[in-house]
C-alpha cells in the first residue's frame, strides 16, 4: 500500500465518523425529550408491615454461644493477605493478630496504627471486636483498614472464636 491509498482509507474513516456525529446531532435537534414534573404512570408498591422496625442487635454472648473456631479458621483466610497470626511473626500491611483478644487496642509491637485506632482506649474484648469486625470504618472512623466488615453474625462469631484460640492465654467466652 502506498501513502495515497493510506490517505484515502484514513480520509474515508474520518468522513464516516464526521457523518455519524453530524447525524447524531441533527437527530437530537429534531427529536426532543420532555422531562415530566411527575411520572406519567405511577407504580404503587405496597409497604411491608413492620418494615420500619429496626432489627434487634444480637448480644455478643448469644453470638459466641454457637461460634465454631474451625469455621473461623476458614474465614481467616481472607484476612491473611494483610495479617499474620503466628506468635512472633511480624506485621504485614496490618498488625500481627496473635493474642489480639484481650490485648490493648493499637498495642501490637512494631506496627504504626492510624490515629483512629491509636486514640481508642480499652482492650479488644468481645464487644470491641464484634463492633470493629462488623463495621471497621463505623467503629473507628478514619481507620486505614480497607475492609467493609463481616455482616453475617455467625461468620463474625466464628472468626472471633478462632482469634481467641490464637493466643498463649485465650480468654473465656462471654456467658449469656
Amino acid at each position: 500500500m502506498d501513502t495515497l491509498e493510506i490517505s484515502k482509507v484514513v480520509g474515508v474513516g474520518c468522513a464516516a465518523m464526521l457523518a455519524f456525529v453530524g447525524f447524531s446531532e441533527i437527530s437530537h435537534g429534531l427529536i426532543s425529550v420532555d422531562n415530566l414534573a411527575e411520572p406519567a404512570y405511577a407504580i404503587e408498591v405496597a409497604e411491608e408491615e413492620g418494615a420500619e422496625e429496626e432489627v434487634e442487635a444480637v448480644s455478643v454472648a448469644t453470638l459466641m454461644a454457637s461460634a465454631d473456631a474451625d469455621a473461623g479458621a476458614r474465614g481467616f483466610r481472607s484476612c491473611q493477605a494483610c495479617h499474620n497470626i503466628a506468635e512472633g511473626a511480624g506485621a504485614k500491611q496490618g498488625p500481627n493478630l496473635w493474642g489480639i483478644v484481650g490485648r490493648d487496642i493499637a498495642a501490637a509491637d512494631g506496627f504504626s496504627y492510624s490515629s483512629a485506632l491509636a486514640d481508642k482506649d480499652g482492650v479488644w474484648d468481645w464487644e470491641a471486636l464484634n463492633g470493629f469486625l462488623l463495621d471497621p470504618k463505623g467503629w473507628a472512623p478514619g481507620t486505614k483498614m480497607a475492609y467493609n466488615g463481616i455482616k453475617k453474625d455467625g461468620d463474625r462469631a466464628n472468626l472471633m472464636a478462632y482469634l481467641n484460640e490464637q493466643s498463649g492465654d485465650p480468654i473465656a467466652l462471654p456467658e449469656e
